[in-house]
């Protein structure tokens, strides 16, 4: 782990006032110890005689005691600061790499020092785990992995939606309805070899269904024979795009070259089913406590059970990556033209609840294409419901087709829509990481408090998971002020999001850890 601290490291060395308020304050977490005459005299005295040369382990005890602190072991100081002695402008890097430990392990700078500064070697690592861990360490951890006996078998990205509990009542729905057409005794608007070829299709894809369902049960089986899980996958899947593009975005983030060396084991909910909604809240369960950490999907449409799977990994105390997903507009424009037409339908009555449309910045960039578009929408959405009274059947492909080219609207249509999830999901990724109840979790054991990390790519997905998983993260402490009020975050660097929080709120802090920790 690797940390910085602007406001350490701009500490001017040559004021004891600011030397004294750098060890009491910043490293011990006393708020209201004040500088005394006598302590800054003996200050100055000690800092003439060590200042160029190397500062040991019982020099910095003497340190400590001059400022009315409490010594340390050995071990601690060896962590944090080396083994060896150091150069006295060197302290801050020490000093530095204990706030950020506090802020991960602890949640509190004056909690963490009592709590730390006295233990041994064996019992500070505990303490500090899993984050003490060294790179080299974990890194042959994962090339001593031995492979998997059983591995899943690949259900391919166009069938994936087929283990999705809406592609059999879509079967189920039209087969009932072609039925009715087959006895109809008025005129129909198919000819018999239409409604045979519908028949014959419906047909196919009701076995093709029983085929896939047979997979994902048997792929569920061998999830749960894996002897370890690193990671688990929370999604909300309901429609055909929607697991196309969880498909998609599995296979970028775990085919990235350093990852795929890390013979990592993770669960994919494109490639897994279960009999029941029993089954499958025990089974997703299971994985998600099993696993190291979770990435977060923001679709379309988010649900109860995947924020609750957010919720759940952050008050373990594991990280959750938020991938909310960057539209460009042009290229999501062209994407959505092989969408099915319910995908439009549904997109723009889900925007319009969200009143997407009415955001300022999303109105003007829709009026510079169209300046009309709220009229193009009510046509477009008049044109599909004329087109559905008359032709029912969703997943007949070849009369979708023929639709989109005689539409007046839906080149318009692919456009607008584009614009709008643009600004929908840039609004998403600002809330999750700036507003969101749940962005911020208190792990229910230790108190500490967890945050979210959201990115918006594949690539900055997997080299997050990367850096996760070797203990190899990068932050910044800073001190920040929300609506007035302070606190001291653990800002990681690719996400630029609050990993962890400490506040100023003395009230809260206070009853928090006279609280929290008090066994029942």
């Amino acid at each position: 782990m690797n940390f910085k601290d602007e406001y350490i490291e701009r500490i001017d060395l040559n004021d004891v006032k600011n030397i004294y308020k750098m060890i009491v304050e910043y490293f011990c977490g006393e708020k209201y110890h004040k500088c005394l005459e006598e302590e800054t005299d003996l200050l100055s005295i000690y800092l003439s005689k060590i200042r160029d040369e190397g500062i040991n382990y019982a020099q910095f005890n003497e340190l400590l005691l001059i400022m009315n602190q409490g010594r340390v072991q050995k071990a601690f100081f060896d962590f944090f600061f080396g083994e060896k002695p150091i150069k006295f402008k060197e302290l801050k890097n020490g000093i530095i790499k204990f706030r950020g430990f506090a802020m991960l392990c602890v949640g509190n700078f004056r909690f963490a020092y009592k709590k730390l500064y006295q233990k041994k070697e064996e019992e500070l690592l505990k303490a500090l785990k899993p984050y003490c861990d060294s790179i080299k360490k974990v890194g042959d951890e994962f090339k001593m992995r031995p492979p998997k006996a059983l591995d899943i078998e690949k259900i391919i990205k166009e069938v994936t939606w087929y283990n999705g509990y809406l592609a059999k009542k879509k079967i189920i729905k039209e087969m009932k309805y072609l039925q009715k057409l087959r006895k109809a005794k008025t005129k129909i608007p198919y000819s018999l070899e239409e409604l045979l070829s519908l028949a014959r299709m419906n047909r196919d894809i009701g076995e093709k269904i029983i085929e896939v369902e047979k997979k994902g049960l048997k792929n569920t089986d061998i999830y749960l024979t894996w002897d370890y899980m690193d990671i688990y996958i929370a999604t909300s899947m309901r429609h055909k795009w929607e697991f196309e593009e969880t498909f998609d975005f599995i296979n970028k983030v775990f085919n990235y070259e350093k990852i795929k060396k890390l013979k990592l084991r993770y669960f994919d909910p494109t490639q897994s089913q279960c009999e029941n909604r029993i089954d499958k809240g025990l089974v997703e369960g299971l994985m998600l406590k099993r696993a190291s950490c979770t990435i977060y999907m923001a679709q379309e449409i988010d649900t109860m059970g995947k924020d609750s799977e957010l919720a759940a990994t952050l008050a373990q105390r594991k990280p959750v990556i938020a991938y909310v997903p960057y539209i460009d507009i042009e290229k999501h424009a062209k994407k959505i033209v092989k969408y099915p037409l319910d995908f439009f339908k549904k997109r723009f009555l889900v925007l319009q609840a969200e009143e997407i449309f009415d955001d300022e910045n999303c109105r003007k960039e829709l009026e510079k294409y169209n300046f009309n578009f709220k009229n193009t929408i009510d046509q477009f959405i008049d044109e599909y419901e004329d087109y559905r009274r008359s032709q029912p059947f969703s997943l007949w492909d070849k009369e979708e087709n023929k639709f989109k080219k005689r539409s007046k609207f839906f080149s318009e249509i692919c456009n607008i829509l584009a614009i709008a999830e643009h600004y929908s999901f840039e609004r998403r990724a600002d809330t999750l990481k700036k507003a969101h109840p749940l962005s911020i979790q208190v792990h229910l054991e230790s108190g500490v408090a967890n945050g979210v990390l959201v990115v918006r790519n594949a690539q900055d997905c997997a080299r997050l998971l990367y850096k996760i998983l070797k203990k190899s993260m990068e932050f910044t402490i800073k001190h920040i002020k929300e609506n007035g009020k302070g606190m001291t975050i653990l800002e990681e660097k690719i996400s630029k999001c609050p990993y962890r929080v400490v506040t100023d709120y003395e009230k809260l802090t206070n009853s928090f850890w006279n609280f929290y920790l008090i066994s029942e």
